[in-house]
């Protein structure tokens, strides 16, 4: 993947979202240029399996917090491409910036995109210290369908212990304009995840695993959800509703709408200094306490880690098998 050739997508569902695709995609590129990078770390033999990162410009720094980003685009469009002109704001903390790209629908659905980010975020883990990064100060966030995926990543901790990350790997998660609830009575008559539900499931009834809001219980992750005041109604009205929910538990909920901001436009004050999304994002990636904490899970949870070590040995295998094949034809 690089900027100059990036494959063909489908058409954007929401009217604007052309111009704002190739508006932050020219800016990430302006980005790039300008400052230290490691592009296109490859954390899964599929395409999209890919991750960013943006260093600080001190090539002296050491242990810095690191905020990972995922990308909108309903689940079945997109690149990490799109993110990098965020990490002006954040790499001069100094903090490095990671932008996620993950296998899309219709040629991927559920769990397997989720599963992509956990992995993405493993990838980060095991390798950031290298980069000057401290893995016990990583961050999460994304815009759209990356908020989802950022908000199911932190609390989906199954998946992360299955991977041999600490149950609280994520210090803080910071989805924007997000869907938090992807079961069908929950989805708003001709919204776009109408549209789309089923191109990102085979199966409906395995939405709730996919839902952050059905995850919430126990959570001791700080939390800043956010949303524009003339956001999606659907992102407005689910904002709301997680908010809440994640106020019952343990964990910090701090939220904030950007005033008088659509769907697209909250997504792009993110790169602006004087932001109190920035603003906050910065002080809480300085300030919230480090550590690795003990693996410690209910019995379901418990069944759900054996279960994602399961399917992942299973993928694991199918992939080597196919491996195999090929280079047996290719030999004969």
């Amino acid at each position: 993947m690089s900027f100059d050739d990036l494959p063909k997508m489908p058409p954007l569902l929401l009217p604007g979202a052309p111009e704002y695709a190739a508006r932050i995609l020219a800016l990430s590129k302006e980005v790039a240029a300008k400052h230290r990078t490691v592009m296109d770390v490859a954390y899964g033999p599929d395409y999209w399996q890919k991750v960013d990162f943006y260093l600080p410009d001190d090539r002296k720094a050491k242990g810095v917090p690191v905020l990972v980003f995922i990308h909108g685009g309903a689940w079945r469009n997109g690149f990490k491409e799109w993110m990098g002109f965020q990490a002006p704001v954040i790499i001069d903390l100094p903090a490095i910036f990671v932008s996620v790209s993950y296998r899309l629908a219709p040629d991927a659905k559920f769990p397997a995109i989720l599963e992509d980010c956990v992995d993405a975020l493993k990838l980060v883990y095991d390798k950031v210290g290298a980069m000057g990064g401290d893995r016990n100060r990583i961050f999460i966030g994304g815009h759209s369908a990356g908020g989802h995926l950022s908000a199911a990543v932190a609390l989906r901790r199954d998946l992360s212990l299955a991977r041999d990350m600490p149950v609280n790997v994520v210090k803080g998660c910071f989805p924007v304009s997000g869907i938090y609830d992807l079961r069908l009575e929950a989805v708003t008559p001709g919204s776009v995840m109408e549209r789309i539900h089923n191109q990102v499931f085979h199966d409906p009834l395995k939405a709730p695993g996919m839902s952050p809001i059905c995850h919430v219980k126990g959570n001791t992750t700080p939390f800043y959800v956010s949303w524009g005041g003339k956001d999606l109604p659907e992102s407005i009205v689910q904002s709301e509703a997680f908010v809440r929910a994640l106020k019952k538990e343990r964990g910090r909920v701090d939220s904030y709408v950007f005033p008088g901001l659509g769907h697209f436009e909250a997504n792009m004050d993110l790169d602006r200094r004087e932001s109190p999304w920035v603003e906050t994002v910065r002080a809480w990636m300085t300030t919230i306490a480090t550590g690795a904490k003990k693996k410690t899970l209910t019995r379901k949870a418990k069944r759900r880690v054996i279960a994602a070590r399961s399917r992942r040995t299973k993928t694991a295998t199918r992939t080597q098998a196919r491996r195999t094949v090929k280079r047996a034809k290719r030999g004969r």
